[in-house]
C-alpha cells in the first residue's frame, strides 16, 4: 500500500474544487477523482510503506503550533508527464513552503518518498483530473477556464491517507 500526507480545505472551497471535477467528468473528460473517492487536497509527502503509529507522531510533532491558515488558488497547469494531470495551484505561500520543509525534516530518514514530493521537487497544486489523453489536454484547460477564478482556500487539517483504494488513516486538526 501507499501512504500520503495531504492538506484539506474548508467545505467552501471543496465545494469549487468538486465543481471542476464535475465539469471534467460531465464533459466525458476524466472522471478519475471522483472515481477514486478522492478528497480536494494538496499533498505533501507521499511514501510507498510506513509505519502508521510511528508517522501519526511525527506529524502531530510537526503541527502542534500550526494554525489553519489560507492560500489562493490562482493557477491552472499540467505536468510534462504521460499520466496526464491537470490541476490548481496556489500563489506562493511561506507558510505552506515551510510547513512542507519541516515536515520533510521530520522525515527525512523514512524511505520509499515518492521524488516529486521532496522539497527539490514538489509543486503544490491540487488534482483536477488525471489520465486526460493528451489529445484532450487543452479541451480540459478550455474547459475549466470558461468560468474559473482565483479563489481563496482555507486549509484546515493535515490527513495520512492510504491509497488505492483511498482510505483516510487520521485526520489532524490546526489549531483555530
Amino acid at each position: 500500500m501507499s501512504f500520503s500526507i495531504e492538506l484539506h480545505f474548508d467545505e467552501k472551497s471543496n465545494f469549487i474544487i468538486r465543481n471542476m471535477w464535475r465539469k471534467l467528468r460531465e464533459r466525458g473528460i476524466s472522471d478519475y477523482m471522483d472515481k477514486h473517492g478522492v478528497f480536494p487536497h494538496i499533498s505533501l509527502a507521499v511514501f510507498n510503506d510506513i509505519d502508521i503509529l510511528e508517522m501519526e507522531k511525527r506529524i502531530e510533532k510537526v503541527i502542534k503550533n500550526q494554525g489553519v491558515f489560507s492560500i489562493k488558488m490562482s493557477n491552472l497547469g499540467s505536468f510534462p508527464s504521460n499520466e496526464g494531470v491537470l490541476f490548481v495551484s496556489p500563489n506562493f505561500s511561506d507558510t505552506l513552503i515551510n510547513l512542507h520543509k519541516k515536515l520533510h525534516e521530520a522525515l527525512k530518514d523514512i524511505e520509499e518518498k515518492w521524488e516529486y514530493y521532496l522539497p527539490d521537487f514538489w509543486i503544490p497544486h491540487c488534482t483536477l483530473g488525471m489520465n486526460i489523453p493528451k489529445l484532450e489536454l487543452q479541451n480540459a484547460f478550455d474547459v475549466i477556464k470558461e468560468d474559473f477564478k482565483p479563489f481563496d482556500v482555507k486549509v484546515e487539517t493535515i490527513q495520512l491517507v492510504e491509497f488505492d483504494p483511498v482510505k483516510l488513516v487520521k485526520t489532524f486538526k490546526f489549531q483555530i
